[in-house]
């Protein structure tokens, strides 16, 4: 029964239903014809630079990726990496969260890397979603403080979530790094068929989750800049430390699996943290559905990456 509920619950179904309800609240009192006008008069330069920028985004997460799964990787390696995290970005368009698409994205590496099993394969995709996540709960946990230092209004829910989020990400890395796995799968031969993931959590492999995690720590400034680009491109001129302190906030919360491509929630998520500040609901409207449609157009070309 409680299964059952689970599956209706976070069915795609679902998800879009809870996406319509989302996006009628969030543009009930909306001028839609305005909205679609601003849209249709969008440069194509913007929308070109745009999808530039978040392909060199996904380009950082290949070679996080390829680190994870290689350890020294070449130029050709981070191609493929970054091709199969593009597949996975457009299977997970119709996955109740990004999430979904690790769970098929790894499976484009078959052919690429016979030598290496489908079982590390998978794990690595995983691990490599834990590390981006952690990155990024840290920032916006970062965000939120910072925010609440500048004086800018929070739910205190918000600060003891993000809490509870790092504290069991930081229980992850100690045992991750406190744990010898190599003993504990000698000593339970029962669990032999976990040994090409406990690979990468040997001793000798653990420096590549400290890389990783840098890599991603790096990358965040690069992802944020392109909020603050397409914000500035839409004419909505958002201070780029509001930038730095909302946009992780609200991405995070984003993560959770209750819209689809994140539109409805999105929109709902821009004006309940970024109208106070100043800023017309129309505007943000406006941002926060191009930011939905660049984000779909990006995950097309992983569809058009199987197509070839």
């Amino acid at each position: 029964m409680l299964n059952s509920f689970k599956k209706i619950l976070f069915s795609r179904w679902a998800r879009m239903i809870f996406s319509a309800i989302l996006i009628y609240f969030a543009f009930r009192n909306a001028d839609l014809p305005q909205l679609y006008a601003n849209l249709s008069s969008v440069s194509w330069q913007l929308i070109v630079v745009l999808i530039l920028l978040n392909v060199i985004s996904m380009l950082i997460g290949g070679l996080r990726w390829a680190i994870l799964v290689l350890g020294r990787v070449k130029f050709a390696d981070i191609l493929i990496f970054t091709k199969a995290s593009f597949t996975g970005s457009f299977y997970a368009l119709f996955f109740p969260s990004s999430v979904g698409g690790d769970l098929l994205k790894w499976t484009t590496l078959l052919t690429k890397y016979p030598e290496i099993s489908k079982l590390k394969l998978a794990g690595t995709a995983l691990i490599d979603r834990v590390i981006g996540f952690s990155a990024f709960s840290f920032l916006a946990f970062l965000s939120l403080i910072l925010g609440k230092i500048l004086k800018y209004q929070f739910p205190n829910i918000l600060f003891w979530l993000f809490l509870g989020i790092n504290i069991a990400l930081i229980v992850f890395y100690v045992l991750v790094f406190a744990l010898d796995f190599e003993k504990i799968i000698f000593k339970h031969k029962f669990l032999s068929k976990l040994l090409e993931i406990v690979d990468l959590l040997k001793n000798s492999n653990k420096k590549r989750i400290i890389i990783c995690f840098l890599i991603s720590l790096m990358a965040q400034p690069f992802w944020m800049m392109i909020s603050y680009f397409m914000f500035r491109g839409l004419g909505v001129d958002l201070h780029l430390i509001q930038i730095f302190i909302f946009m992780p906030i609200i991405s995070l919360i984003l993560t959770l699996p209750i819209s689809w491509a994140g539109f409805g929630a999105r929109e709902n998520l821009y004006v309940y943290f970024l109208a106070p500040l100043g800023y017309s609901v129309e505007k943000l409207l406006f941002v926060s559905t191009f930011s939905g449609v660049i984000g779909i157009l990006v995950a097309l070309l992983g569809g058009l990456m199987l197509l070839f």
